[in-house]
């Protein structure tokens, strides 16, 4: 007696238990995926997640919004390493289970952005402050010192680097990088104290306002941008060489605290 047929062929992908023995998983994610299952490493964790991203893109776009930081995108990718581990081929496709997983970056999202949003006191100094530094510009013809601009605004030096500071958000988390390796970068926080800066502050305060503008610039302080010599020279509207003989100037007035204690001790 012949046997009968099964009614379905036992080597067909769809076949519950067949040879693939892959389930629902997509014929596109297949290889890759395998190939991570069998050796967790760099390469195959780069390959998998080159191959879902357009799965990833789809949940950032819907969760996270239009415009989503890298650090959002970074996140997306730590969950997504996560639901591979997660995954059950036998229990529904991979683009869905991704999706579903990603769906929580709906509220990291909405945390970051108001950890990173600035406060309505804060959006206020900002204007106050950006109107205070444009009108001194009109009136010296220069760019004005700090100083100049804390006298006119009656914020303190330390408020005004602070509402600088505050339009940058600080992120530190983790990132990963291209082969799904986690690593943390290296970050520095803005407004840490040391002798130096004590220093600092004081010659400052002894400065001549172009002196201090000049200062501000090539040090960058209190959250402005660091600018060359020539473009220092622009905004004060004189020589670069002016420039150079005060930054030297200011340099050796820096430079006594080491004379004052060459050791640096405490």
């Amino acid at each position: 007696m012949t046997p009968s047929k099964p009614l379905i062929d036992q080597t067909l992908p769809f076949a519950a238990g067949g040879a693939a023995g892959h389930g629902k998983l997509e014929a596109d994610f297949e290889p890759v995926f395998s190939a991570w299952k069998a050796s967790d490493t760099p390469q195959t964790r780069s390959a998998l997640l080159k191959q879902v991203q357009p799965v990833l893109h789809t949940a950032v776009f819907s969760y996270a919004g239009s415009n989503p930081s890298p650090a959002i995108r970074s996140q997306a990718k730590l969950m997504a390493l996560k639901a591979f581990h997660s995954y059950d081929p036998a229990k529904g496709n991979m683009k869905t289970h991704l999706l579903s997983q990603l769906r929580r970056l709906q509220r990291t999202s909405a945390q970051s952005n108001q950890i990173i949003s600035m406060p309505e006191r804060v959006s206020l100094d900002r204007a106050h402050l950006m109107e205070a530094e444009s009108n001194l510009r009109d009136r010296l013809g220069r760019d004005p010192s700090d100083m100049e601009v804390a006298d006119h605004t009656g914020l303190s030096l330390k408020r005004i680097g602070y509402i600088r500071q505050a339009l940058t958000g600080i992120n530190d988390g983790s990132i990963l990088d291209e082969e799904g390796e986690v690593y943390a970068p290296p970050s520095s926080i803005p407004g840490a104290k040391d002798k130096d800066d004590a220093w600092a502050e004081m010659i400052y305060h002894d400065l001549h306002d172009i002196d201090r503008t000049i200062m501000d610039y090539t040090l960058g302080s209190r959250g402005v941008t660091p600018l060359s010599t020539a473009e220092i020279a622009n905004r004060l509207g004189i020589s670069p060489g002016a420039v150079s003989q005060r930054k030297a100037k200011i340099q050796s007035l820096l430079d006594e605290r080491y004379q004052l204690d060459p050791f640096g001790g405490d």
